[in-house]
């Protein structure tokens, strides 16, 4: 995969409804051909960056390029990446005015008329720190907080390394968990198809056994959760609020209603009505803080 970031200037002054239609249509595109970035747009200047693979962003560029929306067209920056630092946006925004840059450490002596091609080309690192502010900021409006590896206090980021040392010690425990929830997944295939009484095999036999397959799926969600928290250093929380569906929806799959009272059956209802909620609340948080500045 690829990174490219560039910089251009809009040939009209962008209103918010013009500023509105270039995220839809970004998002929308960007969705379909699997690319992710933020936009900055301030004093008629266009900041971007985008990542995905290094084919469709080259097409996608070259597509840009001829947008007559804007003009003087430049690449500030083009790398390879291993993985994307904006995954959580189709096309993340952000509004940029004097105020902005306040907020930014070793940018509070700068103002908005300073958000222009010429003076951004000579100073790349200001590009870089804007991005990686606003990409914060947005994280944390959704509820994803990072364990800075270059925080400022040194103590916390010792104790920042050694979380993460112990997160991925928990992540290669939970794949020796996933190998044998799949050896005892066939041991009990093998042992309903070698039983005497095969052509007993129940209507129970077959959820119990959906139950164990279930589990596995479980255990490979947890993973994943757990290589996104190496991979980001943040707890996506739409994913968690997933799993806890999946797991849910496992016990009701299972469900023996002879045994169980009403009362855990509306308790179980409510769990699941209550996660769906939270599911529903976070995608439109999601879509709320890319478009928060509008």
């Amino acid at each position: 995969m690829i990174q490219i970031s560039y910089i251009s200037k809009a040939t009209q002054s962008m209103s918010e409804d013009d500023l509105e239609e270039i995220l839809r249509t970004s998002r929308e595109n960007n969705g379909r051909l699997g690319i992710t970035g933020m936009l900055l747009y301030g004093n008629n200047t266009f900041v971007q960056i985008l990542e995905g693979e290094e084919k469709v962003v080259n097409e996608l560029i070259h597509k840009i390029k001829r947008d007559p929306r804007h003009a003087d067209f430049h690449v500030l920056k083009k790398k390879t990446i291993d993985q994307r630092e904006y995954a959580d946006w189709s096309m993340g925004f952000k509004q940029v005015s004097g105020k902005e840059f306040q907020a930014v450490k070793g940018l509070e002596q700068l103002v908005e008329k300073d958000f222009n091609r010429t003076f951004l080309e000579g100073h790349g690192s200001i590009v870089d720190s804007l991005m990686e502010h606003f990409r914060k900021e947005q994280l944390r409006k959704v509820g994803q907080e990072e364990l800075a590896l270059d925080h400022e206090d040194r103590l916390i980021q010792i104790l920042h390394q050694t979380i993460r040392a112990a997160v991925k010690v928990l992540a290669v425990l939970m794949v020796f968990t996933i190998l044998w929830g799949v050896v005892d997944v066939v041991y009990i295939i093998y042992q309903k198809l070698i039983s005497p009484s095969f052509t007993t095999f129940t209507i129970r036999d077959i959820v119990s056994t959906f139950g164990a397959f279930l589990a596995v799926l479980i255990a490979i969600e947890i993973f994943i959760n757990i290589t996104l928290y190496i991979r980001k250093d943040v707890i996506h929380i739409k994913l968690v609020v997933a799993t806890a569906l999946m797991a849910i929806a496992r016990k009701v799959i299972i469900f023996d209603f002879k045994e169980i009272t009403p009362p855990y059956v509306f308790a179980t209802a409510a769990v699941v009505l209550a996660l769906g909620i939270t599911y529903w609340l976070i995608e439109r948080r999601l879509t709320w803080g890319e478009a928060d500045s509008l």
